[in-house]
């Protein structure tokens, strides 16, 4: 064998499917499947590099063919005999074990080694011009780190450097060389320019775009279904063709291309019960799109049609060339699952009737929603050898990843799922860029978006630069956005666009629709008038009055609902109230039940008080629960309350109160008429004077101060709506009362001084909200700088990696000890083990009780390894029949002896 075909001797698969065909697929075919899946990729509308191409002023078939050419060099790092060492026994065809090479470095960093040291400016790759910057290592850089994260630095940086010498002999090295010299010679075209100066920040900035295509493009080409392992040798252009018509073949199985658009003359008949359109809903269709990428701001009153407006842009924006596909990104997972249910009536009308697009939900317990469609791309029947422990294989990560749906939406034509999968895109999270890459050609529509804290709000600043870098349109939804937040999240986006100095927008009107491009633009709407309305707001003083409210209405047959701060106090009302009222007649929801309780709570919930509930279903019953009744149910009640909360959250309490128009005896209007009496709206609150003491909030929430901490803030609210006495949706600009005026009045730049006792809680919570900034800042990525492991932060699984701050939160798995074995708590239909998790802080479960880990350690091993729960961050928590409960006991992180009751009706305590 000569030095110019030395590299045939290297294995780049180990794991064949089938035990009858080659145990082994050549180093050098297996980078040519890559990049022929790259190619095919590329040439799709969803992954052009034309972006790319337009900013580097080259033509695009230049830019293809060095991004085919630079991943087919991905694996230089399998070259290494500490990398082939890895499969013991190999056949004397093969480069043989040295035993003084130790695999102690991933190949990805490996590759980027052997780049640096040996091929950098070598004879080898003569046929690149010379750059007087690093332009064609970034090209490097991003395609040997196709696992997910980029390589290592090897320059040392403050560690000890790498030395090619510990993995490499000079027979691999010369081999990887020759590989090259061979590519080099007919991948490369003729005529490359030679990059210029600045360049390479071009590229830096597009190389997010690359990582991700190589990684989708390793998967692919892994495939054996598609890639058979060869060990017969021919001609690299020889087996080059076969790769090419196997690669399509692999990708047009894969159902990545974008599924044909369905035009509409008139866009709103994508509504077929759209009538009369809401005047947001009119502006969305007739509004005049820029010739760019675009951010689209939809401020307006509950029962707007927000919704609809925002599908609507985004068809007109899919179908002006802008995307191919969305992805619905909102708060929490119960908003995720109606908004799932919503779009999934509709998503197929943007499509051709004859195609096949595909609708992805994307959270942790998608798997137990209703009509949860799995598809994208099928998982490879194979599984590649994992090498070494903590290194998975293409395939290895490919299943993972594909089974994992969250993960997936991001590829789908349509996905819905929570913001924090979209957030993961702008975080040093294992595949990173595969979720920015799914995020490109897409319309981002974030519903809620004043729903977030400052951690996350610097994050989502960040998403919006970076989608709109990478061409991406958006649209933000939201009933209540303080002004300064707005001006924010339109610097953020124009910022991306790469507009130099963004202008403030200086309007105060509501309902307001902004448009923001290269330029800003804002369109005032008007509110129908069955949305038109004015809430008062009467406020309760102590919890006694509140459950005296609740049981006198509810004995009158109205339909009630108290919404309250923490689930302690959530649970002691629903016990207050079932001692004076029947019990099935209170409803209590929270977010401590086991999941599978939950789903079934919450469709009880929508049943008896949705939108087409019947006045006989409604009359007399009580819902009681917390915070994920403000956003994540479409419910209506005749009579709210609601413990004092900030002011844009009780603004969205309110809007649940008398939200659909109902007859006197709460049956639907089918006139669209409301017939019930003027709707109140009481806050329970202490009194509010302008001396109030520094427990004022805490003297009568002395759990939910933990949860609102910003008690000045909570004062401000609460002074805003006692002065108004009403909640006017919208309200015209500066009327007490209004919408606008409210938030602006807790929020704006010109608010009331807080008195001096309440002072001290602002300031504290000011810290925290700055170091909460700071801390977003600190993990999410440098855009500029670039694929690369930059030394300011660590790459993390994606599991790991916050997206939110707080308290840390495991899963535990509820188990009950039954028929001598522990089975799930929810046993009944599919996926029991899932409908049983509940999620709790850490500090709660840190380990069980040392006479029940005895006690149950056999059953706790056998479940660990048939179900594999334990993974990440889940508990097991075996259970003992206790009455109608459930009881169990752990140590918490102090050592603390905690026992755990759960059941059906009042969820989990401690």
């Amino acid at each position: 064998m000569s030095m110019d075909d030395a590299f045939y001797a290297y294995w780049g698969k180990a794991s064949p499917n089938t035990p009858d065909g080659p145990a082994f697929h050549l180093l050098p075919y297996h980078s040519l499947d890559v990049a022929a899946c790259g190619q095919v990729l590329v040439a799709l509308p969803s992954f052009s590099l034309q972006p790319l191409a337009d900013d580097l002023g080259w033509p695009v078939a230049q830019v293809e063919s060095l991004f085919v050419f630079f991943l087919a060099l991905h694996d230089l790092g399998k070259f290494a005999r500490a990398f082939q060492g890895l499969v013991p026994d190999l056949p004397p065809e093969f480069v043989q074990p040295d035993p003084s090479k130790r695999y102690g470095k991933r190949h990805d960093t490996l590759g980027w080694l052997l780049w640096n040291e040996d091929l950098a400016g070598s004879d080898e790759l003569e046929a690149l011009p010379a750059a007087i910057d690093d332009f064609w290592g970034v090209w490097v850089r991003c395609m040997v780190g196709h696992h997910g994260k980029p390589p290592e630095e090897v320059d040392g940086g403050g560690l000890v450097p790498l030395l090619l010498s510990d993995f490499f002999l000079r027979a691999d090295r010369r081999a990887a060389g020759a590989f090259t010299a061979e590519l080099t010679s007919w991948m490369l075209p003729e005529g490359l320019p030679a990059p210029r100066a600045g360049q390479e920040k071009i590229l830096r900035r597009h190389g997010w775009r690359l990582a991700g295509l190589g990684v989708l493009a390793d998967w692919l080409g892994s495939n054996q279904v598609y890639f058979p392992y060869q060990t017969v040798r021919e001609p690299l252009q020889s087996y080059w063709r076969k790769a090419c018509t196997q690669a399509q073949e692999a990708v047009n199985s894969a159902g990545l291309q974008a599924a044909p658009l369905r035009p509409w003359a008139k866009p709103l008949e994508l509504f077929d019960y759209l009538a009369e359109p809401t005047p947001l809903q009119q502006y969305a269709a007739t509004v005049a799109l820029k010739s760019g990428p675009q951010l689209f701001l939809l401020e307006d009153v509950t029962g707007a049609g927000k919704t609809e407006a925002a599908l609507l842009l985004a068809q007109r924006l899919m179908q002006a060339g802008h995307a191919q596909g969305l992805y619905f990104a909102l708060p929490s997972m119960a908003t995720a699952n109606q908004m799932y249910q919503r779009v999934g009536g509709v998503y197929r009308r943007l499509y051709q009737p004859d195609s096949t697009p595909s609708l992805i939900l994307s959270h942790g317990a998608r798997q137990l929603v209703d009509g949860f469609r799995d598809s994208v791309l099928p998982a490879s029947p194979a599984d590649d050898c994992r090498y070494v422990r903590g290194e998975g294989s293409a395939t290895v990560q490919c299943n993972a990843w594909l089974a994992d749906n969250r993960k997936k939406a991001l590829l789908a034509e349509v996905g819905v799922g929570t913001l924090d999968q979209a957030l993961l895109a702008v975080l040093p999270a294992r595949h990173q860029s595969l979720r920015l890459l799914g995020l490109a050609g897409k319309v981002l529509l974030i519903d809620e978006v004043h729903a977030y804290d400052h951690y996350m709000m610097v994050l989502l600043q960040t998403l919006l630069r970076a989608h709109a870098r990478q061409g991406g349109s958006v649209i933000l939804l939201s009933a209540t956005l303080p002004l300064a937040l707005r001006t924010d999240l339109l610097a953020a986006y124009q910022g991306g666009l790469g507009v130099a100095e963004p202008e403030i927008l200086d309007d105060a009107r509501y309902p307001l629709a902004v448009c923001a491009g290269q330029t800003l633009s804002s369109h005032a709407c008007q509110t129908r008038p069955q949305v038109r309305r004015r809430v008062s707001v009467q406020a309760l003083n102590d919890e006694a009055q509140a459950v005296a409210l609740l049981v006198e209405q509810a004995r009158g047959g109205r339909c009630l609902c108290w919404i309250r701060n923490t689930v302690d106090d959530a649970r002691r009302a629903h016990q207050m109230l079932t001692e004076q009222l029947p019990a099935g007649q209170v409803t209590l929801f929270h977010s401590r039940y086991a999941m599978g309780d939950r789903l079934t709570i919450e469709s009880d919930v929508l049943g008896r008080f949705g939108k087409h509930s019947a006045g006989a279903d409604r009359a007399g019953r009580i819902l009681i629960g917390t915070q994920v009744l403000e956003q994540s149910l479409d419910f209506d009640v005749d009579v709210m309350i609601s413990d004092l909360a900030p002011i844009d959250l009780l603004i969205q309490r309110a809007g649940r109160l008398q939200r659909h128009a109902r007859t006197a005896s709460g049956d639907p209007a089918e006139n669209g008429l409301e017939q019930r009496p003027a709707p109140v709206f009481h806050v329970l609150m202490p009194p509010v004077d302008d001396s109030p003491s520094a427990d004022w909030y805490a003297a009568l929430f002395p759990k939910a101060c933990f949860v609102y901490p910003d008690i000045g803030k909570l004062w401000l609210g609460a002074r805003a709506l006692l002065r108004a006495g009403c909640i006017q949706t919208p309200g015209e600009p500066g009327e007490a009362g209004s919408v606008r005026a409210l938030v602006e009045s807790v929020y704006g730049s010109a608010v009331e001084p807080i008195p001096e006792a309440l002072q001290r809680a602002t300031r504290e919570q000011i810290g925290k909200d700055l170091a909460m900034r700071s801390q977003a800042h600190f993990n999410a990525l440098r855009l500029d700088r670039g694929y690369c492991c930059d030394s300011s932060y660590r790459w993390y699984e994606d599991n790991v990696v916050p997206t939110r701050l707080g308290d840390e939160i495991r899963t535990l798995y509820l188990a009950i000890w039954q028929s001598d074995e522990l089975q799930p708590i929810c046993a009944d239909g599919a996926h029991p083990w899932e409908q049983s998790a509940v999620r709790v802080g850490a500090y709660l479960a840190d380990t069980l009780e040392p006479e029940w880990e005895l006690r149950f350690a056999p059953a706790l091993a056998q479940l660990r390894s048939r179900y594999r729960l334990l993974e990440g961050d889940a508990f097991i928590l075996p259970m003992m029949a206790d009455g109608d409960r459930w009881r169990g006991q752990v140590l918490d992180e102090r050592g603390r002896l905690r026992e755990m009751v759960y059941d059906c009706e009042a969820g989990l305590c401690w």
